[in-house]
């Protein structure tokens, strides 16, 4: 579980710091072209995709059915609560992130593709979206190295 939980942060951190090393060459080398039609239609799947990813995995971890009746509702005293197992928080987060970067390129080619001379929205959205993605990562690594190292 959590080797698992560490492999999904270290394929994160992997995947933003090739992301932002491509958005600075974008930024220093400007002559590139961007079908912003396919950015749109890809992105906007991306979100859909994430949405519904995002929503089964917080779901994991109930054992109670949301239909039932008021006194039949409350959980059972040992019951862990929704993203407690530290793997499962993991790829919550992971989901979240791709979703953020998801509406990131999604608002970057609307801006595109209704103003082409604005192309430099892709790199921007992919630093401000790198910044979320380490900043919410931090506690989660730190939780996983904890465990590794045996600490309380």
């Amino acid at each position: 579980e959590i080797l698992g939980a560490l492999m999904s942060m270290i394929i994160v951190w992997m995947v933003t710091g090739v992301l932002t090393y491509l958005a600075c060459m974008r930024l220093l080398h400007p002559d590139y072209d961007i079908d912003a039609t396919v950015m749109l239609i890809t992105s906007a799947c991306a979100v859909l995709s994430n949405i519904l990813l995002s929503v089964i995995l917080h779901q994991t971890g109930h054992s109670h059915s949301h239909g039932a009746p008021a006194r039949e509702h409350m959980p059972a005293p040992l019951e862990k609560p929704a993203l407690s197992n530290a793997s499962l928080r993991a790829a919550f987060v992971h989901v979240m992130g791709d979703l953020f970067q998801s509406v990131s390129v999604l608002i970057s080619a609307l801006i595109i593709f209704f103003k082409p001379q604005y192309k430099i929205a892709d790199p921007i959205c992919t630093f401000v979206f790198s910044i979320f993605v380490l900043a919410t990562t931090i506690t989660i690594l730190r939780d996983i190295l904890t465990v590794l190292m045996e600490g309380r």
